[in-house]
């Protein structure tokens, strides 16, 4: 899949493990599980912890037929993606409003957990940054103006 352009200005964002940041960033997982719920609604930068479920990657990789990357090609340690974040429920509170095909999505969330709808997902180019617990906001103009890495340390 192509990246789409890097938005601009203050976003929200939310940190995943990969694989879940590749799944979510290009569109093959829809509903993400956490302890804990969010008012918040529209988009979500999809941050790419340093960390890799190894045990889910491998699962993914025998029993579905998605071309994920290798672990070595993942991208590690920023944003990978932008998704809308349309509905934060546990499974027996979803709104009667939601379509058949929404709800599907929520079968897999544990009855105490909310599940995090990722509609109209797609992957970015790798921007490096932090990541936090929770719902964090990342300034993009301020990353994109950074030196890099290497050259901030000199300064």
């Amino acid at each position: 899949m192509a990246t789409s352009p890097l938005p601009k200005g203050i976003m929200k964002a939310i940190s995943f493990k990969q694989p879940y940041a590749w799944l979510i960033a290009n569109g093959y997982l829809l509903v993400d599980d956490r302890t804990w719920r969010t008012q918040y609604r529209g988009p979500v930068l999809i941050h790419a912890s340093k960390g890799l479920y190894e045990v889910y990657y491998d699962y993914v990789k025998l029993h579905t037929e998605i071309l994920l990357p290798g672990k070595d090609k993942l991208e590690y340690g920023g944003v990978v993606g932008i998704a809308n974040l349309t509905i934060c429920s546990l499974p027996r509170e979803l709104p009667n409003t939601i379509s058949p095909q929404q709800r599907l999505y929520f079968n897999g969330v544990h009855e105490k957990y909310f599940g995090f709808l990722f509609e109209q997902a797609r992957p970015l180019a790798l921007l490096p940054c932090r990541g936090k617990i929770g719902i964090f906001e990342i300034d993009i103009d301020e990353l994109l103006a950074a030196p890099p890495a290497a050259q901030a340390e000199l300064f």
